[in-house]
């Protein structure tokens, strides 16, 4: 079975990292409430400069599909080869700025 990439959220936030942290994530697991968002249908690590480009789709059929659930994560953390750190000095991983999931697809 396939696997693709999906943003989780908070409900009321963005699937950005800063907003949809841990702990707001949980507490909406918690609470009861959905967290699931659109799925990965482009994506383009060196775009901008490096900055990254992606596009995002709520139709599962136009996701990204990936063999594997290591070679989704492997996308995810894909580091760009033109910015490869950003100014704090940290890896320049344009993905990693959501929280997502990585599910099957039957």
């Amino acid at each position: 079975m396939p696997f693709v990439i999906r943003q989780i959220a908070p409900p009321g936030k963005s699937a950005r990292a800063d907003e949809a942290s841990a702990v707001a994530l949980t507490q909406a697991v918690l609470a009861g409430q959905k967290v699931e968002g659109d799925y990965l249908a482009w994506y383009d690590v060196e775009a901008y400069g490096g900055r990254g480009a992606d596009r995002w789709t709520a139709d599962v059929s136009k996701a990204i599909r990936f063999p594997t659930f290591e070679a989704a994560m492997e996308l995810w953390r894909t580091q760009s080869k033109r910015r490869p750190y950003r100014p704090d000095g940290k890896p320049n991983r344009p993905l990693t700025a959501y929280s997502i999931t990585v599910e099957k697809v039957p």
